[in-house]
């Protein structure tokens, strides 16, 4: 049977999205970014993540898979995005 960790993930101000999801998932399978498998533009337009988020005024939600897990980007209502990973490791 698959298990599932749930993890969150709050941004730095300066930090692109895309970033924060290779971060967030790292630290979701307990790896360190530089020496972690997955890479982000393998399976992602890093540029149309970066960009979907980066005015900070649209209040939207934003999954998609990727390296056993399911990531889920919320915005609030002010734009701050807070990433939620789903491992399935």
């Amino acid at each position: 049977m698959e298990r599932t960790q749930e993890f969150y993930y709050e941004p730095d101000e300066d930090e692109t999205l895309s970033l924060a999801v290779v971060s967030a998932v790292a630290e979701a399978h307990d790896e360190d970014v530089i020496e972690q498998e997955w890479r982000i533009s393998e399976d992602i337009n890093t540029d149309a993540l970066d960009g979907l988020f980066q005015e900070h005024n649209l209040k939207m939600t934003l999954q998609f898979e990727a390296d056993t897990t399911t990531a889920t980007i919320v915005a609030d209502n002010n734009g701050n995005p807070m990433i939620k990973i789903e491992s399935h490791r």
